[in-house]
């Protein structure tokens, strides 16, 4: 592998909305010549996922328009994560029942049984190779991001690399070298209350997206001179909706729009101010492709649940996701189908994203930059 400077992949999450990361990578990876394509790969959640397939697969000179990571995102079905629903459910049900009671006190570890997650990633993974490309030099670091049950901290698992501190107490983030596994990912993908906790060596660990979604911080450390932001929300604060009273789906898929849209572009414009302030040596190129409007997944998820999934003839199709889509009222309009859109595990969806990403990539790539096909200064939107 030719020498070259460190060059970081920063993968957001958002649950199903996965499938427009590897959109958006399958043009944009192969447009880089090969001495600007990703050596610090961080991802977090979902990100973590695809961060994960792409250190395992892309280093060794695979293909760098993830075929094959397309393809799985295009057969993966809800039952490829949840098992739902099952005996389990009855059990969740009952516990919750006696817990109302006030009779007992019970566990319940989540909304949602994710057993079938696990062999899915090992299938579609193959773990063992992200060591390989550290150990022979093609790979510099390979890190999925998690929260820690017991401290409440980032937690950035790490396979390769040394950060510039093992520990930073301004963000709140704790490195820890890591062979990584399908665990680690799972772990980074829990989504707190719908997903269970997954315990690692050093306790239990939650959905690293909830404190640090956009996981821009740990590539900087880890000394990449580059980035590469994949956004799963979009910056633009979009047009103003209607003055309706808004309802239980509606107020969820704000909060975690916020939650999770907002740090990711408070992150960017620290980038671009450090570019603006810091001199020429210190700068950090950067490309960033992310959904171009606010509701733009959340249409596209309102669209293909009304077309395969929200008639009666379709229930069979999926029972679980028309039952889900129902319940929100999915087909209501945009911000209902967005929070569809996080648990949206279905081919038709996926195949829709990956348009959605690649179309979005070709648009950064026909756009002018300030270097090649990165950008300095503001974001396009400030400019």
């Amino acid at each position: 592998m030719p020498s070259r400077n460190p060059v970081g992949l920063v993968l957001a999450g958002g649950g199903a909305r996965g499938a427009y990361e590897a959109g958006v990578l399958s043009v944009l990876l192969p447009a880089l010549p090969v001495n600007e394509r990703p050596n610090i790969i961080v991802g977090a959640s979902v990100g973590a996922i695809n961060g994960s397939y792409i250190a395992a697969t892309v280093p060794d000179g695979g293909d760098p328009t993830l075929a094959a990571g397309r393809e799985v995102w295009e057969r993966l079905h809800w039952g490829d994560v949840m098992a739902t629903p099952s005996l389990k459910d009855l059990e969740r049900l009952a516990r919750g029942a006696v817990n109302f009671t006030g009779l007992l006190s019970l566990d319940i570890p989540s909304l949602l049984d994710t057993t079938p997650l696990g062999p899915t990633l090992e299938r579609a993974i193959p773990f063992d190779a992200i060591g390989e490309h550290v150990d022979n030099g093609q790979l510099i670091t390979a890190a999925v991001v998690t929260l820690s049950a017991r401290t409440g901290r980032s937690i950035v698992f790490h396979t390769g690399g040394t950060p510039d501190s093992v520990r930073d107490d301004k963000r709140g983030i704790d490195y820890v070298p890591a062979a990584l596994t399908e665990t680690h990912v799972r772990a980074s993908s829990a989504i707190p209350a719908l997903f269970p906790a997954v315990r690692l060596a050093d306790g239990w660990h939650f959905d690293g997206g909830t404190r640090l979604n956009a996981p821009i911080k740990p590539a900087l450390a880890f000394g990449a001179k580059r980035v590469i932001v994949i956004g799963l929300h979009s910056i633009h604060p979009g047009q103003p909706g209607a003055d309706d009273r808004p309802d239980l789906a509606a107020g969820a898929a704000l909060v975690l729009d916020a939650l999770l849209a907002d740090p990711l572009v408070e992150d960017l414009q620290t980038l671009t101010t450090i570019n603006r302030l810091a001199g020429p040596e210190r700068r950090i190129p950067y490309i960033f492709v992310a959904p171009p409007e606010r509701d733009t997944i959340g249409q596209i998820a309102r669209d293909v649940f009304r077309k395969h999934y929200g008639g009666l003839l379709h229930a069979a199709r999926s029972p679980q996701l028309a039952f889900l889509g129902r319940l929100i009222d999915a087909d209501a309009d945009p911000l209902h189908g967005e929070l569809l859109s996080y648990l949206f595990f279905a081919p038709e969806f996926a195949k829709a994203l990956i348009e959605r990403g690649r179309t979005d990539a070709r648009a950064w790539l026909e756009e002018p930059h300030d270097e090649g096909l990165w950008d300095l200064g503001p974001l396009g939107r400030e400019r």
